[in-house]
């Protein structure tokens, strides 16, 4: 028999063995989808996990509500959970902890219009937003905030100037958050206002540590930062800047109602005077409190 033949009668063995193996796979693989159809059998989906939320269990009072607190101003560097994990006077209230850190645009009105949380920070034009529409308003109550701030321009290079002059070829790095009042707004009116539209070259952060990090490695010239007055102790250290409003209203801790003028009011002024003597910034540590608690 010649060599070609002999290759060809091959081949087609060959041939025939795969198409047998991947028949057998196939029927298998029909069979299994078959069984799991009659049986009812359905994969089951990956579970969703929030990664806004922090989350503790407290061991003193292990069947107590859980306390939630929503933080929509997002305060960056600032322990906002362990305090309230730790504080003994929470404990006896509560079963755990569950903290939500949000940024306001992703935040669902209804969350504040239903009170799902017993304690907000938030800024006051969220919560006086949110609240026009009922007569009475939302149901929370401001019991202490954070001092007004203002706005500025900070370069590690001489104070900016409102000038075409200083600003041409600098690069300003601003918050990526149209809703951001000192990082955003008020930098980008007063750019307008000054016929600076064009100059400098603007450079957006998603955060004011990605902000802070790019100005102190060199990467823009300049930032529009919150102007506060922060001592020596403070980890916030900036050199004079541009003023550009001084008179922007603080954000504030929100107590809902019910609970307004209870225990639970003092337990929670006690936990926040707390935080505030721990923060590593003046701004946060000048907590002012609105509406002392006179519960029993």
């Amino acid at each position: 028999m010649e060599p070609g033949i002999i290759s060809l009668r091959r081949t087609f063995s060959h041939a025939t063995f795969y198409y047998q193996l991947y028949g057998a796979a196939f029927l298998i693989a029909l069979a299994l989808c078959w069984i799991m159809v009659v049986s009812g059998y359905e994969l089951g989906k990956p579970g969703v996990r929030d990664y806004s939320i922090r989350r503790c269990d407290l061991g003193a009072n292990p069947n107590g509500p859980v306390l939630r607190i929503l933080d929509a101003v997002n305060l960056e560097d600032l322990d906002t959970v362990n305090p309230w994990c730790q504080a003994a006077q929470i404990s006896r209230h509560y079963g755990s902890v569950e903290l939500r850190s949000v940024h306001r645009d992703h935040l669902d009105l209804r969350e504040l219009y239903e009170s799902r949380y017993d304690l907000v920070l938030a800024k006051p034009e969220l919560m006086g937003g949110a609240g026009r529409a009922p007569k009475e308003g939302i149901g929370y109550e401001l019991i202490a905030k954070y001092p007004d701030y203002g706005s500025q321009f900070v370069s590690l290079h001489g104070t900016p100037e409102l000038s075409a002059a200083w600003m041409k070829g600098k690069t300003l790095g601003l918050l990526d958050d149209p809703n951001s009042v000192s990082a955003y707004q008020i930098p980008t009116a007063v750019l307008k206002n000054s016929g600076l539209e064009a100059e400098p070259k603007i450079v957006y952060f998603r955060s004011y540590r990605d902000l802070y990090q790019a100005l102190f490695e060199g990467r823009v010239d300049m930032i529009a930062s919150i102007l506060s007055h922060e001592g020596p102790d403070s980890a916030l250290q900036l050199p004079p800047g541009l003023i550009l409003e001084q008179n922007i209203p603080g954000a504030g801790w929100y107590i809902r109602r019910e609970l307004f003028q209870t225990p639970a009011h003092c337990e929670f002024l006690t936990t926040l005077e707390q935080l505030a003597r721990n923060a590593p910034v003046d701004y946060i540590r000048d907590l002012q409190v609105v509406v002392p608690c006179h519960a029993d």
